[in-house]
């Protein structure tokens, strides 16, 4: 039977509870490209896709430190399991920003929601049947799309034949949701790593979609939950994600060393001083990364529940999480290659992490575009960069 999260079982000790459960369907995973769905409904029943979701619609409200450990933990055990968890996770998080039976449609009985940043559909307004949009667009990266029941479909609105436009002159974005019946997937996800995240292309050919399953990027919540009005409290799990797979990675390359002899001698690799630079390099990497990245994020959320944040500290958070990818990369590489030729099987579990790792680190949202924004921040500039 699968934990779920509960008064006596946090997020971190059911994710470390499925441990097992996961790492028997690994090879599954990478070759079907997809979690099993047995798998699925245990990470549905665990309650770590709702993480974010209001506890108005049956979901947990943890505290972003939690989660993100949480979504580390799983992400320990395999980097796709944790990349679907953190999507389904931070796709939830709409849910605050949508009226209370919108939400319901999406994310009752433990609903899952596969979100995409991209705003390159069309929403055209109509009055008909009832006030809504006319939805066309193809859209890529629908991580967990093989097991989504809702899509979101980041799209520009047009009134007619002419964009929306705002306050600034910038055209209206709008993220609207449309069930999965509606949708056409396409099987394009055949990459390097995270293989099973089934992140493949979707479209919908002018679907009409209410007003009341939009979420509009800029306008206030609906929910009172203070996660939601630091939309960064929950893109800090992209850096969790890496931590999990860089922790993974040098817990992989020590069993290695503790078993095989170094070339042309009868010494084990774990006895060489140079895999214990590697090691000790790897390990100050991680922690130093993980504890600057989990010390900013509570010193957000506090200040976040105070109503007394800085554009500042909402700025360190994004700089925390691209940092904490970046040198989870750094010590993956590392471990990869003190192992030598013994990293290059796909048998071996360094192998899928090193993969993983630099597929999760080419997302722009822990990419060099938030270092950018991030120091433009520090100088007294604007972030120019979403969810700052």
């Amino acid at each position: 039977m699968t934990e779920s999260i509960g008064p006596t079982t946090g997020p971190v000790q059911v994710a470390a509870s499925l441990h097992n459960l996961i790492r028997e369907h690994i090879v599954t995973i990478d070759s079907e490209r997809q979690l099993p769905p047995d798998l699925v409904e245990a990470l549905r029943d665990s309650g770590l896709m709702h993480m974010n979701l209001p506890r108005s619609l049956g979901g947990e409200e943890i505290d972003p430190v939690t989660s993100a450990r949480a979504v580390e933990e799983v992400s320990f055990a395999d980097g796709s399991t944790g990349w679907c968890v953190m999507l389904a996770a931070q796709a939830a998080t709409f849910a605050g920003f949508m009226p209370h039976d919108a939400a319901l449609d999406v994310w009752a009985n433990r609903g899952i929601a596969a979100g995409v940043a991209r705003p390159i559909g069309r929403a055209v307004k109509t009055e008909t049947p009832e006030p809504g949009y006319r939805v066309t667009g193809p859209w890529p990266f629908a991580s967990g799309s093989s097991h989504a029941d809702w899509f979101g479909t980041e799209s520009i609105v047009y009134d007619g034949d002419e964009p929306l436009l705002d306050d600034q002159g910038e055209p209206v974005i709008e993220s609207l949701f449309v069930p999965r019946a509606a949708v056409t997937l396409f099987d394009t996800w055949d990459t390097l790593g995270l293989r099973g995240t089934a992140s493949n292309d979707f479209a919908v050919d002018d679907l009409f979609t209410p007003l009341t399953h939009r979420v509009r990027l800029g306008e206030p919540p609906i929910d009172p939950w203070p996660v939601y009005r630091a939309p960064g409290l929950v893109y800090i799990n992209h850096a969790s994600h890496a931590l999990g797979i860089a922790r993974a990675a040098i817990e992989s390359a020590k069993e290695t060393a503790a078993n095989k002899n170094a070339w042309g001698n009868q010494q084990k690799i774990r006895d060489l001083g140079s895999f214990h630079l590697a090691v000790a390099e790897a390990v100050a990497l991680v922690e130093s990364s993980r504890q600057y990245l989990y010390a900013v994020t509570e010193e957000l959320w506090q200040a976040v529940q105070r109503s007394d944040e800085t554009p500042q500290l909402r700025a360190r958070i994004r700089l925390a999480g691209s940092h904490a990818a970046k040198s989870s990369v750094r010590a993956v590489d590392s471990m990869h290659a003190a192992l030598g030729t013994s990293s290059v099987f796909s048998s071996h579990p360094l192998d899928r992490q090193f993969r993983d790792i630099h597929t999760a680190a080419a997302h722009v949202m822990i990419g060099p575009l938030v270092f950018e924004a991030a120091g433009r921040v520090e100088v007294g500039l604007e972030a120019d960069f979403p969810f700052f």
